[in-house]
């Protein structure tokens, strides 16, 4: 690890993540569907494109392994960082020519750069930060993440309304390069002498199995699979809005411009907790909240019930993904070599409960209506919790965390 008194700001992962926030959660998910939709591409169209522009979010880390080797993390960094902005201004060029096709394919593809930037940040957190500023580090990730690709759909969907679409591709652009310049602030030390891929996959595989070899890591892993902190309602609370009495507009305000914000601020409150906490037990705790935010809309169909219960809901959630990337990080460990690719691994895998609740909570609604879905989410939340609470009373675990090195939990394991 290099020297503490250089370690970069916690806060500075918040701009290195901007570029992927912008283009995923403000591009992909908010800007392109309503430009699309403008644009006469019909709802089955969009979907279809979604699916497919969305895949590097499953599959990038078959891709990551690259940034563990040659250079620097940081110079990776940057490469996707530019590599990102110079795909984003040509496939924009597509979307003014209406070329559906191509724009899918540059999308896809510049996607996968993209994912790098998760890939490069989060080996940056675990080689570049004390343990209490990693925890610190993930909260601000997520903010960039959530809040700055709610303020990045704002942006873009501002200039469509001002400037031709190619103009917004160059515009969006430059300011997605911008972040990349600051990587190169982060006092990271020369990577140890490697081949391009010879003998990496075996290696991969070997840290991977030690995850797995490991009762701490196993356990922390197996949360991350757990159905507790998805916040897997959140597509889904636009679908119910009317039933409460609010209308489309009221779902753009809320969930749309309102819900990025409290991303954003939820995500933030990852950073008032305690570095030395328990990260498996502050994951469980962050579900809970969501479980409670899910209650307050089971109080009554009115719109204002609508309004207080999706912006807890929100809140909550940018909460739950901040502990999630901090346990994650946690699980990679500083004695990880292939940090980035491992956290990759791990950040695919949260995808697993998020698709199975959405699916549960889609159960619960078509077997008890709103009060089905609202409830079959709030229970994973419970379950989790309750188990992680009964472990830790059962084996006296306290709420401060025992850090134990990577090569030992293997050895012990």
């Amino acid at each position: 690890m290099s020297d503490p008194n250089r370690w970069p700001a916690p806060w500075l992962f918040s701009l290195l993540i901007l570029p992927l926030g912008i283009v995923v959660v403000g591009f992909n998910f908010t800007a392109l569907p309503l430009l699309l939709a403008q644009a006469g591409v019909r709802v089955d169209g969009i979907a279809s494109i979604s699916s497919i522009i969305n895949l590097p979010g499953v599959f990038g880390f078959l891709l990551a392994p690259v940034v563990d080797i040659k250079f620097r993390r940081r110079t990776w960094l940057a490469i996707a960082t530019f590599g990102t902005a110079v795909a984003v201004s040509i496939y924009f060029r597509a979307l003014a020519v209406s070329n559906l096709t191509l724009l899918t394919v540059l999308i896809l593809v510049g996607g996968m750069l993209t994912f790098l930037i998760n890939a490069a940040c989060g080996g940056l957190i675990v080689k570049a930060l004390s343990e209490s500023a990693q925890s610190k580090a993930t909260a601000w990730i997520m903010v960039g993440q959530l809040g700055g690709g709610a303020l990045g759909a704002a942006l873009i969907l501002w200039l469509a309304a001002r400037l031709p679409i190619s103009a917004v591709g160059v515009c969006l652009a430059a300011v997605v390069a911008l972040p990349g310049l600051l990587s190169f602030t982060i006092p990271e030390p020369s990577p140890e002498p490697s081949a391009w891929f010879h003998g990496r996959f075996s290696q991969i595989g070997k840290e991977i199995l030690a995850v797995m070899r490991s009762p701490a890591r196993r356990w922390s892993t197996l949360l991350l699979l757990a159905p507790g902190g998805t916040g897997a309602a959140q597509g889904l609370l636009p679908a119910i809005a009317a039933q409460y009495g609010v209308g489309p507009t009221g779902v753009i305000w809320t969930n749309g411009i309102a819900g990025g914000v409290m991303l954003g601020l939820g995500s933030l409150c990852g950073v008032l907790i305690p570095g030395d906490w328990d990260r498996r037990l502050t994951y469980a705790g962050a579900g809970l909240t969501n479980a409670l935010a899910a209650f307050v809309l089971l109080l009554a169909s009115r719109p204002s019930v609508y309004l207080s219960g999706t912006v807890l809901y929100m809140i909550t959630e940018g909460f739950c993904w901040a502990r999630f990337a901090a346990l994650t990080v946690e699980i990679v460990g500083v004695e990880t070599r292939d940090a980035s690719t491992l956290y990759s691994v791990l950040s695919a895998a949260s995808t697993i409960p998020l698709l199975y609740m959405i699916r549960l909570d889609g159960f619960g609604f078509s077997k008890l209506g709103t009060h089905g879905l609202l409830w079959m989410d709030a229970a994973g939340n419970l379950l989790v919790f309750a188990v992680v609470v009964g472990v830790f009373v059962a084996c006296g675990i306290g709420l401060h965390r025992v850090s134990v090195p990577v090569a030992d939990e293997v050895s012990t394991g």
